[in-house]
């Protein structure tokens, strides 16, 4: 992630997910590369958060109260088409990561993958492509 990064300036990074100690992790491993511009617990929240902070990327769980991860996504993305969004679960199947893509995500990501999966998920996002974790085993499909 770091040399794609070089050559532009910071990703702005806001993360959602209703786990507190993810959201800490999250935020320790984005911190050097990324300005984590704020986290929220629930979908709404991330609506709100995400209109009034203009994130480049939003890192959201797909498991949310209030609204979930795939129904937010498809809210923000018709409200700002520009931000990319980075799906996480802690259990998907090929079925969930196809549901994904079609809300409009960047990227699907396993809970349990490993901390670069995430940083490679946003980095693809970033330069326009698609990534999808290889645990699920599905290739995503191509950046519109």
């Amino acid at each position: 992630m770091a040399a794609t990064l070089v050559a532009q300036d910071r990703p702005r990074v806001l993360l959602a997910d209703d786990y507190g100690a993810l959201l800490t992790a999250w935020r320790r491993l984005l911190e050097p590369t990324c300005d984590v511009v704020g986290s929220v617990g629930n979908g709404r929240a991330l609506l709100e958060a995400a209109a009034a902070l203009s994130p480049d990327v939003v890192v959201a769980d797909l498991a949310m109260p209030e609204m979930n991860g795939l129904d937010a996504c498809r809210q923000l993305k018709q409200a700002n088409p520009r931000t990319k969004v980075v799906l996480v679960t802690a259990g998907g199947d090929e079925w969930v990561a196809h549901a994904a893509f079609r809300a409009g995500a960047s990227a699907f990501v396993l809970k349990h993958s490993a901390a670069d999966d995430l940083l490679t998920a946003i980095e693809s996002a970033l330069i326009r492509d698609t990534y999808c974790t290889p645990a699920v085993g599905i290739r995503p499909p191509d950046p519109q």
